[in-house]
């Protein structure tokens, strides 16, 4: 019966009229069609969804090996039963294009190492609770987007370290406890983040980015940049100013987030990093939105819960007593997923 009302929340909540719905959940006394990833990847299509249900249980690590989406329940998800589909690795394979991962606890690295040509990848609406996105020796590959997501590793959240011919990759609206290293891209942005307490460099090595309306909080914006353009930020807890590398950027002044941030120490889900209507951060971004995560265009959550995908928050059943061949009565509340 238990397997039953999973396959019925599933159902509801994700539809797709033009590819197959994978089913993977790894708790032996309500298992999906699947128990790990690599099983629904070896039987899914090109532009199939595999879903990995949220569980007590870590599942193993996989190898994307197909152009698919691949969606966890939302680490801070508002619903019954709040389990995390957490995992330590997500590989990526070479000549791939179209992938999207979103919605999960990543405590090792999702990697592209040494692999190539690979193109058109989302990555968004994950929590990073130990763990960073590695492009490490990546050739040949383009646009790449890094949305929404948290980075708690207090080390480097986003490792580039070599590789050719990189093209067009975007950063936007993560909240990041460390750094991004080694970043040789053409083309790359960093718009709408918050990288707060990381004393040292938000970056090493980046070259030629426009890096626009972020908010760095006790995180040095400059050292180790050249012939970036800044554009919009504001800074807080650091000497450093912004001189003629860009235009109306804002030095050492505290952004005032809607809830009091520690000036040392990790991710809570109890902060709030939008800013205060009176912040100097408020409605200053270039396209008129505040600075920060909340501003841009992107979509964002900060519980996980993946973007035009409905969330079952509660299931009760309605008849414990069920005889033979008779129905089971369930009541479900859902809604949309949560955006702010």
């Amino acid at each position: 019966m238990k397997k039953i009302l999973s396959l019925i929340a599933i159902s509801l909540t994700i539809a797709k009229s033009d590819a197959a719905v994978l089913l993977v959940n790894n708790a032996t006394a309500n298992p999906g069609q699947y128990l790990q990833i690599d099983a629904a990847m070896a039987a899914a299509s090109p532009g199939d969804t595999i879903y990995v249900n949220g569980s007590s249980v870590i599942y193993s690590s996989c190898i994307v090996t197909k152009s698919i989406t691949l969606i966890g329940a939302g680490t801070f998800a508002q619903k019954q039963n709040q389990f995390p589909s957490k995992i330590q690795y997500v590989d990526i394979n070479s000549n791939l294009s179209n992938i999207v991962i979103e919605g999960l606890e990543i405590t090792g690295s999702i990697r592209f190492v040494s692999e190539s040509n690979i193109q058109n990848v989302f990555i968004r609406y994950n929590y990073f609770s130990t763990g960073d996105i590695s492009f490490n020796n990546l050739d040949n590959s383009s646009n790449f987007v890094v949305s929404s997501n948290i980075f708690n590793s207090n080390s480097f959240a986003v490792d580039f370290n070599g590789g050719i011919n990189q093209s067009n990759f975007t950063i936007e609206n993560n909240i990041i406890r460390g750094y991004i290293r080694s970043m040789n891209v053409n083309n790359a942005t960093i718009n709408n983040n918050v990288f707060y307490n990381y004393a040292t460099p938000f970056i090493t090595n980046l070259n030629s980015a426009l890096i626009i309306n972020n908010i760095f909080y006790n995180s040095n914006p400059l050292t180790n940049t050249t012939n970036c353009t800044y554009l919009n930020n504001i800074s807080y807890g650091t000497s450093t100013t912004y001189g003629s590398m860009g235009g109306n950027n804002i030095d050492n002044t505290n952004p005032q987030f809607i809830t009091a941030v520690s000036p040392t120490g990790g991710y809570l889900p109890t902060y709030n990093f939008g800013v205060q209507t009176s912040s100097p951060a408020h409605n200053y971004g270039n396209d008129g939105k505040d600075l920060g995560i909340y501003g841009g265009s992107a979509n964002v959550t900060v519980t996980g819960e993946v973007y035009n995908v409905p969330v079952i928050r509660q299931m009760i059943l309605q008849n414990t007593n069920v005889p033979q061949n008779g129905n089971v009565n369930v009541k479900v509340r859902s809604t949309k997923s949560r955006t702010n």
